[in-house]
């Protein structure tokens, strides 16, 4: 039997170790939430995506939407090919996801794609223009709030209610408080501003207050995390 103090659990250790650093280097790499290989490492792989088959099928007929945050691209896709989206465009902060969506659905001219910071209202730009009747915001509020604060959440809110047609629809997969502490922890460039923020998640007040309903709701778990996905519509005047 090997001592387990001599070289024979070395191999172990450094690979443990070396494990620990890429688990490392990954979060800090993905500090908006832009992991790679996201739909086949991290969420189940579903094909149309449960966020979007267990919505009313009136929301996304027929509609042109705009995915926030759309990672490499699968669920904007999706959006026209199994939901019946007349357009949809992906923005997306990380210029080589966008990439990796431009390359896997080049065939559809009305999915596209754009690379920009969509909580800055001015970087709209190109297919991202203009007015939608779905915003699709999917599990990615907790990375606008780390990095941006409170004011950038409103800031987003605001701009999301400006672009989108009257009586339209934002599509909202808030991530609990628990999610922010365990990502700041992950991430020390994040620690600051998770110690400032002050309105919370799923952000009913502040969506209330810039003229939204809540339409549909459903509380739902995933892979042993609960992910509720909820619908708000903007107030017909």
């Amino acid at each position: 039997m090997t001592d387990p103090r001599h070289d024979g659990d070395k191999p172990a250790v450094t690979e443990e170790l070396s494990r620990a650093e890429r688990f490392k280097a990954t979060h800090l790499a993905a500090r908006h939430g832009n992991y790679h290989q996201y739909y086949s490492k991290f969420r189940a792989p579903t094909v149309p995506d449960e966020r979007l088959s267990i919505l009313p099928a009136e929301i996304l007929r027929n509609a042109r939407v705009i995915d926030l945050g759309c990672n490499a691209g699968k669920l904007t896709h999706e959006a026209i090919a199994h939901c019946g989206a007349s357009a949809a465009v992906g923005v997306d902060i990380d210029p080589w996801l966008v990439e990796q969506a431009k390359e896997a659905y080049p065939d559809d001219p009305r999915c596209t794609f754009e690379h920009f910071d969509f909580v800055d209202a001015s970087a709209y730009s190109g297919t991202a223009l203009g007015k939608f009747d779905v915003v699709l915001l999917l599990s990615v509020t907790k990375w606008v709030h780390l990095n941006n604060g409170d004011a950038g959440m409103l800031t987003l809110f605001a701009h999301i209610r400006s672009i989108l047609n009257e009586g339209g629809y934002l599509v909202i997969e808030p991530q609990p408080m628990s999610n922010y502490a365990r990502a700041s922890k992950r991430n020390k460039e994040l620690r600051e501003t998770y110690k400032t923020i002050r309105i919370k998640p799923p952000f009913d007040d502040e969506l209330t207050a810039q003229g939204f309903e809540r339409f549909f709701e459903c509380e739902r778990d995933e892979e042993g995390f609960a992910r509720p996905v909820h619908v708000w519509r903007q107030k017909i005047l």
